[in-house]
């Protein structure tokens, strides 16, 4: 479990939002959810924003950036010296990673707006990770050949319910499924209008979890 852990921290560390991108490979939809989103650009795509997870055990120098912007559109930088075999094994099979020795650098694509924020498949199709103005019950699903990965909102708070950098929020929390990273059975992602993704809780097919703080140094 200890590597499983490690592996899925090490993924939020280059996918920062998502963690998301690795399983989001290809497929179509006859919904929004893989429509652009609309809404303003904000701060947490500018380019230098950086971004922060805890500490990781079998890495070093990590660090996660905003490198490139078209607006809503941008491009975020991961780079981290990895120790841990493991992990190296994986990083070498993932789209968008490249890994030289201990070191491992990654680029992948959002689109963050004021209305939420969509990672990009590996053929370039926006998929929806969450509209701040989602109901409980709101579904986004990328079609798949063999099985769909859906998005679902499960909580929209009404009270701040969610501890976070020493302080109390309100989040949407959106749990993914048809995941296809082996161990993992489905992942929760929380989000925040002003502060974006703030946080992920990983599910693992033993029983585990493993719940993880994201920062940004810019909010929305």
């Amino acid at each position: 479990m200890k590597t499983k852990m490690s592996l899925i921290s090490m993924i939020v560390v280059f996918a920062a939002f998502a963690i998301i991108s690795c399983d989001t490979v290809g497929g179509g939809s006859g919904s929004s959810s893989t429509n652009p989103i609309g809404g303003n650009p904000t701060p947490i795509g500018e380019v230098g924003n950086t971004f922060n997870v805890p500490a990781i055990s079998g890495t070093s120098n990590r660090s996660a950036k905003v490198i490139e912007s078209d607006g809503a559109n941008s491009t975020i930088e991961f780079k981290a010296t990895v120790t841990n075999p493991a992990l190296l094994e994986i990083a070498n099979f993932r789209n968008g990673f490249t890994v030289n020795g201990n070191e491992v650098t990654g680029r992948l694509k959002f689109r963050i707006t004021s209305n939420g924020a969509q990672s990009y498949t590996s053929d370039g199709k926006p998929f929806t990770l969450v509209e701040y103005n989602a109901k409980k019950g709101d579904k986004y699903t990328l079609k798949r050949s063999g099985s769909d990965l859906v998005r679902e909102v499960v909580h929209k708070s009404s009270d701040d319910d969610f501890y976070w950098g020493f302080m109390m929020i309100k989040t949407i929390q959106v749990v993914e499924t048809g995941i296809k990273s082996p161990g993992v059975s489905r992942i929760k992602y929380y989000f925040n209008h002003r502060f974006g993704l703030v946080g992920m809780d990983v599910f693992f097919e033993d029983g585990s979890e493993m719940l993880m703080w994201v920062f940004s140094d810019n909010d929305n």
